[in-house]
């Protein structure tokens, strides 16, 4: 029945960054054409997004627990503002497609351990909303890695650009999506770092007084330090085939810890490990292409979505970098940079209501088609 009726549905996610919480609400029709019909952007209290920053895979499971427990109270009460602020009929969203809060992706030989949090059964029942979550579980339990996602919206968006093209999105991690004309022949990966070794130097050295780079205003005073930006691209992720995901693991933390540290040790100014750590961004998006886009497909245009187009030193440096692509922004497509990922959980959350599953294999190295997401009812 679902999948022949027009559903709307409300895509929830915030980024490892944890710098906001976005909401879009989202319209498909009976031939599953997506349009994005209300967005907004919710600040997490100071306190919550320490919480947040400081969790990971040496937290305890009760301080895990009791974050989870805050996260679905926070995300609940958003919601219900959404929603009587835009005085939508509560009975006319079809579902909410919550990402939930990563506090742990790492992908292991064997096996991807991938945490997200924020508790869905406190949003459904404070919504009356039904619910669907934990997108990720299913593809890890198949031998996936469970991410990247956004490809799956990268194939649904666009369609008036000439295929192939790339999808690129600059979130806290950098995602790469060669677009084809058939989904089988799509292949997406994180490329590494997009901002979040940038905004974790930056919130360490103002004592999270500042959390960003904004505008690349850091990076463009600083210079780049070569033997800096050589032992970053040296780390052992770079040169994995695709598919492939990072996370806190290889770039958290304690890899930016270990950054600066090196930095002080060296004597190198923090505007130009800024600069650096930009420019490693740069490089290892266009070394990307390099080596696993172009042997096999001949794109010609780059589509630029996540917080980090507005960082002026990367979005200029990629256009340097690659002179041979056009760069555009996925908001002169119709879809805000900021709530793209946000729109890609309200289509997960669509898919599952429709019971669609796909084959990640090209994605995520997942052995079987998968149905993702699980579904927290009122």
């Amino acid at each position: 029945m679902r999948n022949k009726k027009k559903l709307s549905i409300l895509g929830v996610n915030s980024g490892t960054s944890a710098d906001s919480l976005d909401l879009a609400l989202v319209s498909f029709n009976t031939k599953g054409e997506l349009k994005l019909l209300k967005a907004a952007t919710y600040d997490f209290p100071a306190a919550l997004r320490k919480e947040i920053l400081m969790s990971g895979p040496k937290s305890t499971i009760y301080d895990i627990e009791v974050l989870s427990l805050k996260l679905g109270d926070f995300v609940a009460r958003k919601i219900n503002q959404f929603i009587s602020k835009n005085k939508i009929r509560r009975e006319s969203i079809n579902g909410i497609g919550l990402h939930g809060q990563t506090i742990h992706h790492s992908q292991e030989i064997n096996q991807t351990i991938s945490i997200q949090i924020t508790e869905s059964d406190i949003i459904s029942s404070r919504t009356k909303i039904e619910t669907i979550y934990d997108f990720r579980k299913k593809d890890i339990v198949l031998g996936g890695a469970g991410a990247p996602l956004v490809p799956i919206l990268d194939f649904y968006l666009f369609p008036e650009i000439k295929r192939p093209f790339i999808c690129q999105n600059l979130g806290g991690i950098a995602n790469s999506t060669l677009v084809e004309k058939k989904f089988s022949n799509c292949i997406g990966f994180d490329s590494g770092p997009a901002n979040c070794l940038i905004d974790r130097a930056v919130q360490i050295k103002y004592k999270n007084k500042i959390f960003y780079d904004k505008d690349g205003g850091f990076a463009k005073k600083g210079k780049v330090i070569t033997p800096l930006l050589n032992k970053i691209l040296k780390n052992p992720f770079f040169s994995i085939m695709p598919p492939k995901s990072t996370g806190n693991k290889e770039f958290g933390i304690e890899y930016t810890n270990n950054l600066l540290r090196y930095s002080l040790q060296k004597g190198i100014r923090f505007n130009d490990l800024v600069a650096t750590l930009s420019s490693a961004t740069i490089e290892s998006i266009a070394a990307s292409y390099e080596k696993f886009i172009f042997p096999i497909s001949t794109p010609k245009k780059v589509v630029l979505s996540g917080g980090g187009v507005k960082n002026t030193f990367i979005l200029e440096g990629l256009m340097k970098r690659l002179p041979g692509l056009d760069f555009i922004l996925s908001d002169e497509l119709g879809i805000p940079s900021k709530y793209k990922e946000a729109v890609l959980f309200a289509l997960l959350g669509y898919l599952r209501l429709i019971n669609k599953s796909f084959t990640l294999t090209s994605l995520t190295g997942s052995k079987e088609k998968v149905l993702l997401g699980k579904i927290s009812s009122p």
